[in-house]
């Protein structure tokens, strides 16, 4: 006769009353971030390789040269030598920043996915993320600044071409190819709005039909052309109220100096019972600009 299971004594164990026996798996993180290399370092002038040549230093000094008036020369006159001095710029790396966790054993046994690797790689995107802020944040004062006629974050023909006149005046080589334009999304997205007119200009990085340009072929945050200036976006930039939405600022109008990249460090607690990670930063910034030798255009919100 079929063993019907009411001849076996007492009942089987299940995932209810052995429930402490069953595994919980961890799946692969959902990052709440995405990430993204800095915008804004390629974008300005870069004087790591001073550093790195030296090995040591926490300054460098950057002169300003000013353009000089030429002399007529007349017959038998001696020339006259100018002796103004240039002015000077000083770079000192004081950044330093760090994200630092501790992974306890039991934790590290139980995830099944590799948690420093993972935190490892948002450490990375947070100090990026710092170090695009600090340069905006000497960007953000630029002497030209002007507020946007058309309103917050809303970029009109007569804003824009404000601002080329003003790069123009200020001998400011805007088509020289070492000029940037960098916005806050909202910008962008107004840029990129078929109705809005300052768009009849704008070449998309994507309009060729490769849309990998805009992560291979360009650098972070490239969406495309404006006159022949590249054009990036940035959510370091604040969007609303009476910030700054954007700027347009030749490669020496900032300065970098990274002393020391990112590095990860990590190393085994017995007293925590537990990995402690470490990743830091080392690096200076700088703005280079002042109202005799101006390098950009920032507009305002109103």
């Amino acid at each position: 006769m079929a063993d019907t299971g009411t001849s076996i004594l007492g009942a089987a164990h299940t995932t209810s009353t052995a429930d402490d026996f069953v595994p919980e798996l961890w799946s692969d993180g959902i990052y709440r971030y995405f990430e993204r290399g800095t915008v804004f370092k390629n974008l300005v002038e870069d004087y790591s390789s001073l550093l790195k040549s030296k090995g040591y230093g926490d300054t460098i000094h950057i002169p300003q040269i000013d353009l000089k008036s030429s002399t007529s020369k007349t017959i038998d006159t001696l020339v006259t030598y100018d002796a103004t001095a240039t002015t000077e710029s000083s770079l000192t790396v004081t950044d330093h920043y760090y994200n630092a966790m501790l992974f306890e054993d039991v934790l590290m046994i139980q995830a099944e996915a590799d948690l420093v690797s993972k935190y490892s790689r948002m450490f990375g995107e947070a100090l990026a993320r710092q170090l695009d802020e600090d340069i905006w944040d000497d960007l953000d004062g630029l002497n030209v600044s002007v507020a946007l006629a058309s309103g917050d974050d809303n970029l009109s023909d007569g804003d824009f071409q404000a601002a080329l006149a003003s790069l123009g005046e200020n001998d400011i080589p805007y088509m020289d190819g070492e000029c940037s334009m960098v916005v806050n999304p909202t910008m962008m997205a107004d840029i990129l709005d078929p109705a809005a007119g300052v768009s009849r200009g704008f070449w998309r990085a994507d309009a060729s039909g490769d849309g990998s340009i805009l992560n291979n072929g360009g650098a972070k945050g490239f969406m495309g052309k404006l006159f022949g200036i590249d054009v990036y976006m940035s959510n370091t930039i604040s969007t609303g109220g009476s910030v700054c939405c954007g700027a347009i600022f030749h490669k020496s109008a900032a300065a970098i100096a990274v002393q020391q990249g990112v590095r990860v460090q990590s190393e085994y607690s017995i007293d925590a019972l537990g990995t402690k990670v470490v990743a830091d930063l080392l690096y200076g910034t700088v703005l280079i600009d002042s109202s005799s030798n101006k390098k950009g255009y920032r507009w305002v919100n109103n």
